[in-house]
């Protein structure tokens, strides 16, 4: 997320908190970071939210973490080169190792 003031409010960080979301702020000045972040809460909505009805927010839970599953292992993006994300994951692990 940007570092807005939204975000760096004491109750948003709080109800994350309670939550178990650990936040990941975008640089200072890195628009394209946050760009990334939006777009692909915007592919979240589009694929998972907007396309079903839920009874609870436990069949919820479960159709986001199927869809980020699936988005890491099969979806090709082409700021990862067209990799994967997990590939591109693993290929960055593997320069940075050494």
């Amino acid at each position: 997320m940007d570092n807005c003031s939204q975000y760096m409010s004491a109750h948003f960080v709080n109800q994350g908190n309670y939550w178990g979301i650990q936040p990941s702020f975008a640089l200072v000045g890195c628009s394209k970071a946050n760009g990334v972040a939006e777009r692909f809460n915007r592919t979240l909505r589009e694929q998972v939210t907007h396309s079903q009805i839920f009874q609870n927010v436990t069949e919820l839970r479960k159709a986001i973490c199927e869809f980020v599953d699936r988005y890491n292992a099969q979806w090709r993006l082409e700021k990862n080169g067209f990799l994967t994300p997990k590939e591109a994951r693993e290929a960055y692990t593997l320069r940075n190792v050494a």
